[in-house]
Parts: structure tokens; sequence; C-alpha cells
């Protein structure tokens, strides 16, 4: 086990010291793995480049977090304005609602927007809620919703793209046979509904579980909201007939687990042989805290030596001679 810390210890001194260059690569790489996603819809042939990813990439290393959710907007909007634009201004319209009500007031927690889209698009969603209980808080459902609702919403895009209309006089109506269509879709869509119902559960259950004072609490959280996601998939496929891949769910749902367990061990590790309650008061209240000691591995001492050579007692006679 010792060796396993010493591992962990060596990757966390690693990225302490060359966080300056890390971090900014992981935020290109992030970057330009999302224009990877927006150039799947291949509208605009123009803006599915490689050096247009890598401006993007760098784009996102740079800008503040609510500025790259606008340069998100504009690129699927900019994409969408090639075939449809009905459909460009619905669309555009959605996100920016979203962006004013929530992303433009707390543009970190609505990072959990986009890992959530990643989540789905990599087939493990189930690791963002577990993560947004165990970090963000109940708070995270907010964002967790949003990405839910725009990644279910994706496959309509398509919808309201056929109902365009070639004439310029034509483009009000469409627009509200597209306004329409989209409430028509918000309200009588289960799957995303449910599936914000039971992330949601998960959230709430990892968050109030993990502020609990028993032994490996962070871990049992995360294994009861893989156990709530788990759970809940299989009632709504059974009761509603929600089309979801069972088997495909469970993987998803066990590597996501593994996935937390990891990064929990990576945030912090523990010594619960080592706690300890301790007792105090001041003047107005009595405390009753439990102690446990983080696991820090003391770093090997280097002993040097110094060695002299001894001269040699013949030449010491010589000398005297």
């Amino acid at each position: 086990m010792n060796q396993i810390y010493q591992i962990r210890e060596m990757i966390i001194s690693y990225y302490k010291r060359y966080e300056r260059m890390i971090f900014p690569i992981l935020k290109f790489i992030a970057s330009f793995i999302i224009f990877l996603f927006i150039s799947k819809m291949g509208y605009a042939i123009v803006l599915t480049k490689l050096p247009v990813g890598i401006l993007f990439g760098i784009s996102g290393m740079i800008v503040p977090a609510q500025w790259f959710f606008l340069l998100i907007i504009f690129l699927v909007s900019t994409h969408l304005a090639f075939v449809s634009v009905e459909a460009a201004v619905l669309v555009s319209l959605f996100l920016i609602i979203i962006y004013l009500l929530y992303i433009r007031m707390f543009p970190k927690q609505s990072l959990l927007i986009l890992a959530l889209l990643l989540g789905f698009a990599l087939r493990i969603p189930f690791v963002v809620p577990l993560f947004a209980g165990l970090y963000v808080g109940v708070s995270g459902i907010i964002p967790i919703a949003f990405g839910t609702l725009i990644w279910y919403f994706i496959p309509h895009i398509q919808m309201l793209i056929n109902m365009k209309s070639g004439e310029l006089m034509d483009i009000p109506n469409v627009l509200a046979k597209m306004y329409v269509s989209t409430i028509q879709w918000v309200t009588q869509d289960q799957t995303a509904i449910i599936t914000i119902v039971i992330f949601s559960l998960a959230i709430i259950s990892v968050y109030c579980i993990s502020r609990f004072s028993f032994d490996y609490s962070w871990y049992v959280a995360i294994g009861i909201g893989t156990g709530i996601n788990i759970i809940g998939f299989l009632v709504a496929i059974l009761i509603l007939d929600m089309d979801v891949n069972i088997l495909g769910g469970l993987v998803s749902n066990i590597i996501s687990m593994f996935l937390m367990f990891l990064v929990q061990f990576m945030h912090r590790v523990v010594d619960y042989s080592r706690a300890e309650s301790v007792q105090f008061e001041d003047e107005e209240n009595y405390y009753y805290v439990k102690v446990i000691p983080k696991i820090i591995l003391e770093k090997p001492k280097r002993e040097i030596k110094r060695i002299v050579q001894e001269p040699n007692h013949l030449e010491e006679e010589n000398k005297e001679e």
C-alpha cells in the first residue's frame, strides 16, 4: 500500500511542479475535443478545418469560462445558419437564455454543463453527477439539468432544420412552428425529465452521505450514488418504458464509480486507524470534533557522507626523513 501512496505523491508533486504548463495543455485538449464534437454537425465545412480547431483550442486556454461559452454558442449557430436560418435563431435563443440565466453568473459551476455533454458523448455521463455531489453540492443540480436538456435537445435540432422555409416572408411562421415544436418537446420528452430527476437524486444522496463522519463516507457516498443511478434507470426502463441500453448503462455506471474512486483517492487520503474524537468548549458552545489525520508520506532523508582518504603511514615517515 505504501508503494501506491508513493506513486500518488509522485504524481501530485509532478503536477504541482509543472502546473503552469499542464493546466493550459489540459484546457486546450478539452476545448479541442469540444470543437471536434461540434464539427460533427458538418453543416459549415469551413469551420471543421484543423486550423479553426487549433484556434478554438487556444481560445479555450486564454478566455474566461463565460466568454468561452459564448464562443461555443457562436460556433453552433454558425453551423446551423448554413442550412437553416430559422433553426440557428431558435437554437441561439435557447442557448443565450441558458447563458443569461445561469452561465453568466456562475461560470465555474457551468463547466459541469460541458462536462456532462462530454460524458454523454463518451458514454460515461454518470461520473458527472457523482462529481457534482461530492465537490459542488446540491447547487450542481442546476447545471446538470441544463446539460441534460441540451443533450436530449440535440436530436430535435434535425427536426427544426427540416421545417425550414426557402422564402424570406415565411420565416416568422416557421419560427412560430419551431417554437411550438420545441415547447411540445420540453413538456413531452420523458427521457430528459427522468434523467434529470435521477441525476438530482444521485447528487443529493452523494452530497448528504459524504458529509457524515463515519469511516470511508466519501467512498460509500460514491457507491450509493452509483446505486441510485442504476436502480433509477432500471425502474424507468421497466415502468416507463424508457429507451436505455441496460448492459451499457450498467458498465458505464461501474466505470464512472471507479473513476470517482480514483479522483477521490487523488484528492485526499486519510488514516482512519488514527482517528480521534476531541471534545472542548468555550464560553458559548461545547464542541465534539472527530479528527482524522491525512496520510502524508515523509520524504526520505538523504545523508551525505564525506569520505576523506587518510595518508599512507609510509609516505608520512619518508617525509619526516
